[in-house]
């Protein structure tokens, strides 16, 4: 699964299930573990202390396996952009939204990813926009309308942190169908470990703008979230997502992501103790038939009479 992509398959085949699974479990599990993590060290402290590990990682697995892990000159500005966007700002503006909501929330916001992913694709990668397309955008916009809302009408917290999320899942859409665009002839273990490890390079250094001072001492609570975020949130599933992105069309790899917000919430409720209350509940819906009017496949058209 680590070879260069050939022609997209049109569907999530058999061989799809596996990197599909890890992705539910993995990182829809992943949301109260960085609700831990971000609890005890600032956003991009926790972030800059596990990409790099994950990223070599992903390096070692590539090299192991026999792949070519240098990038060809031609192609180092092309995967600088795709780190900044996948790893970057994806990770640095959602660590600073989940600081400050609640896990399920935080998921919900976040795997708006698919939606915009379809406006981005309509312009880059000119894909058509249908009447399923265009409900599916109108229903995921209206879910983010229940939680923007609800933050505001219940002054809780400003807006702020649910822009954060939001700006997130923007960023990993718009990288998500630069990938897709490119088609970048480097093998995908080792494409995602450079792309981590460009990634993490901007959150290294601005990590200690925004919290100077030492490293406060850590709980075993806080030793799992970052170990669970160098090996399986990190390593493990990103090399899952990057193999569905490149070899699937992105409507079909996309649909990878519907459990997750699913799986984040309940995550939430059982390691957390969080109640998601009726906005949380109906924007799940609204996003979750949103992503299955942009992403389950349609019947096939009948073929023209001749």
């Amino acid at each position: 699964m680590s070879a260069v992509p050939g022609a997209p398959a049109q569907a999530l085949t058999g061989g799809a299930l596996l990197p599909v699974a890890v992705l539910a479990l993995v990182w829809g599990c992943n949301w109260p573990v960085l609700k831990i993590g971000v609890s005890e060290l600032p956003p991009l402290t926790f972030r800059a202390l596990t990409l790099p590990f994950a990223a070599l990682g992903l390096l070692l697995v590539a090299k192991l396996s026999g792949e070519a892990i240098g990038i060809p000159r031609g192609l180092r500005l092309r995967v600088a952009l795709l780190a900044l966007f996948n790893i970057g700002g994806w990770n640095a503006l959602v660590l600073f939204g989940v600081e400050q909501l609640p896990a399920g929330r935080s998921a919900i916001i976040a795997y708006t990813m698919p939606i915009w992913s379809v406006l981005f694709s309509l312009v880059l990668l000119h894909e058509p926009l249908d009447r399923r397309k265009i409900a599916g955008l109108v229903l995921g916009m209206v879910g983010m309308a229940v939680l923007l809302g609800d933050d505001v009408r219940h002054l809780q917290r400003a807006p702020t942190a649910t822009l954060f999320i939001l700006g997130a899942a923007l960023c990993w859409a718009f990288g998500a169908v630069l990938l897709r665009k490119w088609k970048l002839a480097l093998p995908t273990t080792a494409l995602s470990g450079w792309m981590m490890l460009l990634g993490w390079i901007p959150i290294a250094v601005l990590a200690p703008v925004f919290a100077p001072g030492p490293l406060p001492e850590l709980s075993a609570r806080a030793w799992f979230a970052i170990l669970y975020n160098i090996f399986l949130a990190g390593t493990l599933a990103h090399w899952a997502w990057f193999t569905l992105v490149r070899t699937l069309p992105i409507a079909v790899s996309s649909m990878a992501s519907l459990p997750v917000p699913i799986v984040g919430v309940f995550a939430g409720m059982l390691t957390l103790g969080e109640r998601p209350g009726p906005g949380e509940w109906t924007a799940l819906v609204l996003v979750l038939a949103a992503m299955a009017a942009v992403l389950w496949p349609g019947k096939p058209a009948p073929p023209l009479r001749r």
